[in-house]
């Protein structure tokens, strides 16, 4: 017993900071920030068979193109047509974000169009709404865009990072 509890106290001693904290580690895999290419385990680009192994992809649907899957619950709440998008020969298109998502910036559903202009200042209008934009996404090595839509209020509705070319997939 005596032991155990020595070895219980030098481990509690190695993770605990200096503050009396223990100090959280975190893994890309475990944040939930969408990156210029990537969201987790989850690549633009990575084949579907690859992506549905990520546990990352649930619920099938056709869409224009393509495959649309949602991402599970635990990874937040998506805007109604958001969610991953596969393109038969392309894969990994298209991931969107989520209530619980944000970019590097920390850009995410809720966030006001001028807090998306200060962070991404290449954002530029796309399509003939006004109410769609997008902007090379920092980071990318492939031409990766980072695609925000704002409510009527100007506030982010959805967002997503996006491979350059998304073949035959129609995702706006």
């Amino acid at each position: 017993m005596k032991t155990r509890f020595g070895v219980m106290t030098a481990v509690v001693a190695l993770t605990v900071g200096a503050g009396g904290t223990a100090a959280a580690t975190t893994t890309p895999e475990d944040e939930q920030v969408l990156r210029a290419s990537n969201y987790k385990a989850l690549h633009l680009g990575q084949s579907e068979a690859d992506a549905l192994a990520t546990g990352l992809l649930v619920n099938p649907q056709p869409a224009e193109g393509c495959v649309y899957y949602s991402m599970p619950v635990s990874e937040g709440r998506s805007n109604l047509g958001g969610g991953v998008f596969v393109e038969p020969s392309k894969g990994v298109v298209v991931i969107s974000g989520t209530d619980q998502i944000r970019t590097p910036a920390g850009i995410g559903i809720g966030a006001p169009l001028d807090d998306v202009e200060g962070a991404y200042p290449a954002l530029a209008p796309t399509g003939p709404t006004g109410f769609v934009f997008d902007t090379p996404a920092p980071g990318g090595q492939n031409g990766e865009r980072f695609r925000f839509a704002v409510d009527e209020v100007n506030a982010v509705s959805d967002f997503a990072a996006e491979a350059a070319d998304t073949g035959t997939c129609t995702t706006s």
